[in-house]
């Protein structure tokens, strides 16, 4: 997963705060996921919240701001330094560790119950590596702890399939699966879905897209016809524009418990 995050570098530190018209760093837009999580500790303590991928440490001041992490240990574990120099607040302890290999050791003691929390991360993994991840982040839980994430996925195979289309353009390593497939993933992987939620959806304009992969104007050009002519047009998933083409990834909040072991 590291591979396919660096390449994003020019756009972590001060510059992600305003990343696609600000949706990472936005309270309104965290809201949904943020108010999930406080639902989750309130009937489920734990000792240690942890922000898989949390970059700049966002969710967890938001989560902080409702006063439910009162009295816990926050975790900001995240793979780029540039990200975790962003972590606000001296309540928050910053990891810089990959998703993908971290171990629970390292983020609390044997006695300690934890709540991971993450948004956006999963479609790093890339295709191949979806389940070996939820795998790896089911082994760091304990029967009963939760997982409450927000992923981009999608209803239907088509949308899927166009998004993966772009991305693959755009030379990523991401992907995103539908809403069935991951819940699949998820209970394949030891985990319980409880609820999956909608959570507001990301626009992203071929403009930011650019900047963000270091993508040049005759490249977006060429992005924008070959996806005319594969998939056309696809009203609030891929729509060409005056200049290039915009886009939007539909997320929805997966509230998750780990299984028995």
């Amino acid at each position: 997963m590291e591979d396919c995050i660096g390449i994003e570098k020019v756009v972590h530190g001060q510059p992600w705060n305003a990343v696609h018209g600000g949706y990472f760093s936005d309270p309104e837009t965290a809201r949904p996921l943020v108010e999930t999580a406080a639902c989750v500790l309130a009937r489920s303590p734990a000792d240690v919240v942890v922000d898989l991928g949390g970059g700049t440490g966002f969710l967890l001041s938001q989560l902080a701001a409702q006063g439910a992490a009162a009295g816990l240990t926050m975790v900001n574990l995240d793979c780029s330094r540039e990200q975790l120099a962003l972590t606000a607040g001296g309540d928050v302890l910053g990891v810089c560790a990959s998703v993908d290999e971290f171990d629970r050791g390292d983020l609390a003691s044997e006695d300690q119950r934890l709540l991971y929390i993450m948004r956006s991360v999963l479609h790093y993994a890339g295709e191949d590596g979806l389940s070996s991840v939820l795998y790896h982040l089911r082994d760091q839980a304990r029967a009963g702890e939760f997982f409450v994430h927000q992923t981009a996925s999608f209803e239907r195979e088509a949308e899927a399939a166009c998004l993966n289309a772009l991305y693959e353009r755009m030379h990523t390593g991401k992907w995103y699966p539908t809403v069935s497939l991951l819940k699949r993933r998820l209970v394949e992987a030891g985990w319980r879905v409880v609820t999956v939620a909608a959570a507001p959806a990301l626009l992203l304009t071929s403009e930011d897209l650019a900047q963000r992969y270091g993508l040049t104007d005759a490249e977006i050009r060429r992005i924008r016809d070959e996806m005319a002519i594969e998939f056309g047009q696809m009203p609030n998933v891929f729509e060409l524009t005056s200049v290039g083409f915009q886009a939007r990834l539909h997320y929805r909040i997966y509230t998750c418990v780990a299984g028995p072991e």
